[in-house]
């Protein structure tokens, strides 16, 4: 019978590989004191670090087929690097995915519901305009839609100056009607 203690890391891994619980338990013993240590120092939260260093055991104890070219002890340091920094990319991606739905509620939170509420109100818009008499529709469109001044309208359409502003003004009074108790329907 030979004792765990007295034997080297590679003898000890081929034992772990044949799933020797006295060997894994002396390795895990030998590497977590130092790797906590050596992985604290990257991330300070140290159940954080129990979680790493427990999942590339756990990984370790799962293998049945090991090559290390190097150490055994080089080999666990830059496993455990690796997972450090795969838990730091990790959290960083987390932290844009945080960041970018807090910028989304800061800025857009409503931005649907005001793009679907824009849309009626728009659609509510034209239906109200097409039901102006033909005149004062024609006459509103030049002014509001395709931004014409009153002289212009007033040469286009062969009515007065006067004509223009009276339609307008009407056609303004119509709409804000018809929109003020629409506005309350909305809000």
């Amino acid at each position: 019978m030979y004792c765990h203690t007295d034997l080297s890391d590679k003898e000890l891994i081929a034992l772990v590989l044949k799933k020797d619980e006295q060997a894994f338990g002396l390795l895990y013993e030998r590497y977590f004191p130092l790797l906590f240590i050596y992985a604290n120092k990257i991330i300070s939260d140290e159940e954080v670090v129990k979680d790493i260093l427990q999942d590339v055991f756990v990984s370790l104890w799962s293998k049945t087929r090991l090559e290390i070219n190097t150490s055994f002890s080089s080999y666990i340091y830059a496993a455990v690097r690796f997972q450090l920094f795969d838990y730091i990319d990790k959290q960083k991606v987390r932290q844009g995915y945080a960041d970018s739905l807090q910028h989304f509620l800061d800025r857009g939170e409503y931005a649907t519901d005001n793009y679907l509420l824009e849309k009626e109100l728009q659609q509510q818009i034209e239906k109200e305009i097409m039901n102006l008499p033909p005149k004062m529709r024609e006459i509103f469109i030049l002014s509001r839609q395709e931004e014409k001044s009153y002289e212009e309208i007033a040469r286009q359409s062969n009515v007065s100056l006067n004509t223009v502003r009276k339609q307008v003004s009407n056609a303004l009074k119509i709409m804000r009607s018809k929109f003020t108790s629409l506005f309350f329907t909305f809000f």
